[in-house]
């Protein structure tokens, strides 16, 4: 019994980062979006690609991740979901955002050297998005 439930956590956490590589590819894209195309200075720019990216993650981890969980979290109410997921996210986002930062700071703002700074802070925020998700928000009752 015990191997299966070591199984299924594996299995969890693969689709956790699966979820997260989506996110990733949703934050990096939007970031050269906002910085290439629109010009927005590079931490401007992840304020909203960051957005984008959470809200891609949630999405996919309530229907896919977490799914059994957040089958429970429905009676709860999806808006209280949806806020402990985004708290849980802006956490992890500010370990991000000052890894980022520092690393914008001391590589440039060139696309590749925001593709290094992204990948950085994005592993930083991951044991800390993960274990929010499974303790604080898709929680089975």
């Amino acid at each position: 019994m015990r191997a299966f439930f070591h199984h299924a956590a594996s299995n969890e956490f693969l689709r956790f980062l699966a979820a997260g590589a989506v996110g990733f590819a949703v934050d990096y894209g939007m970031l050269l979006v906002f910085t290439g195309l629109l010009h927005w200075p590079p931490l401007m720019a992840r304020v909203g690609s960051v957005a984008l990216a959470i809200s891609s993650t949630w999405l996919i981890n309530r229907m896919w991740t977490f799914r059994p969980a957040a089958d429970e979290v429905r009676a709860r109410g999806l808006g209280q979901e949806l806020l402990g997921y985004g708290a849980v996210q802006l956490t992890g986002a500010a370990a991000n955002f000052i890894i980022y930062g520092l690393a914008v700071a001391l590589l440039g703002p060139k696309p590749l050297n925001l593709l290094v700074a992204l990948m950085a802070g994005s592993c930083a925020a991951l044991a800390i998005n993960y274990f929010g998700a499974r303790r604080f928000v898709f929680v089975r009752d």
